[in-house]
């Protein structure tokens, strides 16, 4: 018998071999037929939990991508207030922008907090007036902060669809599993359990080929 533990790709292929072996027995055509939706069922829910999958992967790769270039824009504005603040001594922009002294309290952060942290270095620039030359890296950094943003919403929500595909992979699994179950019952019906057993297909086990002939090369 089968089991829900088994993998998807293992249940459809015993499945598959028990119909390919009911269609060839008289009267049991019927117990081929009766296992083809849950078959079809188990494909399609196979089939979208591995598509969920891969936009997961592809959204968490634009998020790493997103933080990499909030990063760089942030590292952008570091080095240009410390141009900044060795043209106009006395300034001292770059300790309005960046506190603590360093950029890497933000960098650093994981990147679902590091676009909270961005913002915060963004609303510094609130305190330079409309003509300082710094505000040109204003608009730069509300957009990269919006773009991770976009990136880690999209994300959490592929992580959503993709626990929802695997759900509903499991449960077409459980009816895979449970007309298997079924269709064992009724073919020891109509045949006898031992005859049943031949429409059931085993695991086929490795064994050591013996070799038909010995080269002998010099």
């Amino acid at each position: 018998m089968l089991s829900n533990r088994m993998s998807s790709e293992k249940l459809l292929n015993n499945a598959i071999r028990h119909q390919r072996l009911c269609n060839q027995v008289v009267g049991a055509e019927k117990l081929g037929a009766a296992i083809q939706i849950p078959i079809n069922n188990l494909k399609e829910k196979y089939q979208l939990s591995q598509d969920r999958m891969q936009d997961k992967t592809a959204d968490y790769d634009n998020v790493v991508l997103r933080d990499t270039i909030l990063d760089d824009v942030i590292r952008d504005i570091s080095d240009a207030a410390k141009q900044y603040d060795r043209k106009n001594v006395g300034r001292g922009i770059y300790t309005l922008l960046f506190p603590d002294g360093k950029t890497q309290s933000i960098i650093k952060a994981s990147m679902t907090k590091e676009p909270d942290k961005a913002e915060q270095l963004l609303l510094r620039f609130n305190n330079f007036e409309e003509d300082d030359a710094m505000l040109v890296h204003k608009e730069p950094l509300s957009k990269t902060i919006a773009d991770a943003r976009t990136a880690i919403s999209v994300y959490e929500q592929a992580i959503t669809n993709e626990k929802k595909a695997l759900a509903e992979e499991a449960m077409a699994k459980d009816d895979l599993v449970r007309q298997y179950e079924f269709n064992f019952h009724d073919a020891a019906k109509l045949f006898g359990k031992k005859f049943a057993n031949r429409l059931f297909p085993k695991t086929p086990r490795t064994k050591k080929e013996v070799p038909t002939e010995v080269v002998v090369t010099e």
